[in-house]
């Protein structure tokens, strides 16, 4: 992967627009172009800081999935019960889906376009090494801590939990009327709940 000139204000502001675009019109139909002219850049700047829209696509879903991460080590660190730790994790998936619909549509936009991109497909499979790890440290912490006692693996569970929440977002874009019903809410709390097990 190239390097990721986050710190730069131009290429921010790049990225912004690129997520805009693309989270709106999709990876197919979103030009460079129409990001450039949404940036305020020309094309030639746009390149001089991104190669490809590819490179565009796989770092406007990392600078997204780096906010997500640090929200997730950040709610396994103060949780101190299993309760709390599954409403917390509930409780930030409905607010990305309540708030950020543009988050998940690029996330499915990038598993699409990884069939086809190396570049991509890296980026992502870099993306799902980190939030298993950040799950499983996340859960060793809370097991060393008294908080969980979870009855299965770590790594198969933090991995559980992953495919729970991508499961989730796949039905969300399908059918979007589903993050309104309260009894799926309570229902993943519950499940959650009873894979982290009873601490001490």
């Amino acid at each position: 992967m190239t390097a990721r000139p986050r710190s730069d204000e131009k290429a921010q502001i790049i990225l912004n627009a690129a997520r805009k675009c693309l989270g709106e019109r999709g990876y197919s139909a979103t030009t460079v172009s129409e990001i450039a002219a949404e940036a305020g850049v020309s094309r030639g700047l746009l390149h001089y800081y991104f190669k490809s829209k590819e490179e565009l696509l796989a770092q406007v879903v990392r600078a997204s999935a780096e906010d997500t991460l640090e929200l997730v080590e950040a709610m396994f660190a103060q949780s101190e019960t299993a309760d709390g730790l599954a409403a917390g994790l509930t409780q930030a998936l409905r607010a990305i889906i309540e708030t950020d619909p543009t988050y998940l549509n690029l996330g499915v936009e990038c598993w699409t376009v990884a069939r086809q991109s190396p570049l991509v497909a890296r980026e992502l499979e870099e993306l799902f090494h980190e939030f298993r790890d950040a799950f499983r440290k996340g859960l060793a912490h809370g097991v060393a801590r008294g908080v969980i006692a979870p009855a299965i693996p770590l790594d198969g569970l933090a991995a559980l939990l992953l495919a729970m929440t991508d499961g989730l977002t796949a039905q969300f874009l399908i059918h979007p009327e589903l993050a309104a019903d309260e009894s799926m809410w309570e229902a993943l709390e519950m499940a959650v709940r009873t894979l982290l097990g009873d601490g001490m």
